[in-house]
């Protein structure tokens, strides 16, 4: 079973996902769990900007059904925002469809989280996010620069990264989340997400060249 630690590193890790400097603050990330049991802060990267729910893990509290919602949703209109762009700008087709794929899925999973916000216990709808926090405001602001190829491979690593950190919160919710309903509804979301991963890496790889 997961723990509340691996629950928080997950959900630091979704709030700081696809930057350029993700990849090596995969450890750092790992270590907001050893963090909340030892109160010694892992070793700061200069280069990576600071996590969303860092408050949150800084405290040692096992992430809440308000928490995760807030997570989950702000990755949603993250991954909108973002595909609205790559249809747009994309080159590669395959991408492009990727792009239509994630607004309709992801439009979907804000509307069913919508729709169990009146359920879920100590979580109401001024929890939800309109607006993007400043952590994702700084990957579009990356994204909107990129133009062409750059953009391509930009946009597909922005997704891998994202959607592992997707994946990894949303198995370490399902698995040891305080409200049952919003964990089935995290074990019944988790096979999508994890496909929306297996096309981003090979969206990845098609870009890379």
């Amino acid at each position: 079973m997961r723990t509340p630690a691996a629950l928080l590193a997950a959900a630091a890790a979704l709030l700081t996902a696809a930057s350029p400097s993700a990849l090596a603050q995969t450890q750092q990330q790992r270590a907001l769990g050893t963090q909340s049991q030892t109160g010694s802060p892992p070793p700061a990267d200069p280069a990576a900007p600071a996590a969303g729910l860092g408050s949150t893990a800084n405290r040692g509290d096992a992430l809440t059904a308000a928490a995760f919602v807030r997570v989950a949703a702000t990755s949603d209109l993250y991954e909108m925002e973002a595909s609205r762009l790559a249809e747009q700008r994309a080159q590669n087709e395959q991408l492009k469809r990727f792009a239509e794929r994630m607004l309709r899925d992801h439009g979907k999973t804000t509307g069913e989280l919508k729709g169990m916000l009146g359920q879920l216990q100590g979580v109401s709808a001024q929890q939800m996010p309109t607006r993007l926090d400043q952590q994702h405001e700084t990957l579009m602001q990356q994204l909107q620069g990129a133009q062409g190829a750059e953009f391509d491979r930009l946009y597909a690593q922005q997704q891998v990264q994202s959607h592992q950190a997707a994946v990894d919160l949303f198995r370490a919710y399902a698995q040891s989340g305080d409200d049952e309903q919003l964990k089935r509804w995290a074990s019944q979301t988790l096979p999508s997400l994890e496909e929306h991963l297996r096309e981003a890496q090979q969206l990845q790889r098609a870009t890379q060249g």
